[in-house]
């Protein structure tokens, strides 16, 4: 069984976020299409699952939670992890622009959709920190290391984690639409490469856990600013759809 958990635990994430969003369009009597601006909350608290369930796993095999993260002093070199953070935002923002505009023609605004302002708020803080302590440490210093150390093979570790790691991305927020996945896949897709290159050159979990951070604090800060103003939203909407 615990050979076969790095395996899963990827897949249970892109399952918790298909099997969740049906969920939720379900019980509020929504359709896909309307419940995707719910998509931070439902993030959220699909964060605070994986991180219990890191944590059982951890614990069923005899270690800590802690142990994912392996920080270790010397690690945030203010330099280096300020070319982190840039790179993170660059790659991660250009790739929603770019293949935004190679599959539609322009770029989407299905993320920054507004909600209601207090939520809005709680999100800024709630999302980028929920993220960085579930994804990084499912991903990467879980499946990555125990796929690695199971195998032997550093090329199918890394191969796997990056594909379902960008693939977890084609369902947030869930839509059953072919160009929207593979939009959202390959929107990523650079980005988790490049996470996987420098994880793999440093073994250092945490300044990609606060360059992350900052991706999602950015998030955060346009669904605020599109929750207190939703005519710049109507006005975005607008220009992507003459």
């Amino acid at each position: 069984m615990e050979k076969s958990l790095p395996y899963i635990i990827p897949l249970f994430r892109s399952a918790l976020f298909i099997i969740g969003g049906l969920f939720f369009a379900a019980i509020t009597n929504q359709s896909l299409d309307e419940s995707t601006k719910w998509w931070p909350v439902l993030c959220i608290v699909f964060n605070v699952i994986t991180i219990l369930v890191l944590v059982l796993v951890c614990k069923y095999e005899g270690s800590d939670y802690r142990d994912l993260i392996q920080y270790k002093k010397g690690q945030l070199n203010f330099k280096n992890l300020l070319i982190i953070i840039i790179l993170m935002m660059s790659i991660g923002v250009g790739g929603m622009y770019v293949f935004g505009l190679a599959i539609y023609g322009h770029v989407l605004t299905i993320l920054i959709q507004p909600i209601p302002i207090w939520i809005a708020i709680i999100n800024i803080i709630l999302l980028p920190v929920t993220i960085v302590f579930a994804e990084l440490p499912l991903y990467y210093g879980y499946s990555f290391n125990k796929i690695e150390e199971n195998t032997g093979n550093k090329f199918l570790a890394m191969s796997y984690i990056i594909f379902f790691y960008a693939l977890q991305h084609s369902f947030i927020p869930l839509l059953f639409d072919w160009k929207y996945i593979l939009f959202r896949f390959l929107s990523f897709l650079p980005l988790m490469i490049v996470l996987g290159i420098i994880y793999n050159k440093n073994r250092a979990l945490t300044p990609l856990m606060i360059g992350h951070g900052f991706l999602d604090l950015a998030t955060g800060i346009q669904i605020l600013i599109s929750s207190l103003f939703p005519a710049i939203f109507e006005i975005m909407q607008h220009s992507v759809s003459t």
